[in-house]
């Protein structure tokens, strides 16, 4: 493959993992917050405001403080919810594989496993 092509291939590459325009800047934006907070110890689990969360939420965000100190943030653009997704997805990219390095390869699924029974046991 010539030099010319092997560019347009990487900048094509580029735009499909990052995303164009205001999306691909917030994604940009999510994963260099990420690096910023682990650099400085903090551990967050990312979501978009305006987006439906399942009922059991709450608890999982608290197992997740109370055993890990890890905490939720939020992240909010009303104007361009897509972009919003799109840092929450470049947060979550760069903090999630640090916080499995951390407490476990499965910790966040094992979290959200306990924080459904919970909330399934309070229901009854």
């Amino acid at each position: 493959m010539n030099t010319h092509r092997m560019v347009i291939v990487a900048a094509l590459l580029a735009l499909l993992a990052g995303g164009c325009g205001r999306a691909g800047e917030e994604y940009s934006n999510g994963r260099s917050l990420a690096a910023t907070d682990l650099a400085k110890g903090v551990l967050h689990v990312a979501y978009a405001d305006g987006v439906q969360r399942p009922a059991w939420a709450r608890d999982y965000d608290q197992l997740l403080e109370t055993n890990f100190g890890i905490s939720p943030t939020v992240f909010s653009l009303p104007s361009n919810p897509s972009a919003a997704e799109a840092w929450v997805r470049g947060y979550n990219e760069v903090a999630q594989p640090e916080i499995q390095r951390r407490f476990g390869t499965n910790v966040l699924k094992r979290t959200l496993a306990e924080a459904q029974t919970l909330y399934e046991g309070r229901k009854k």
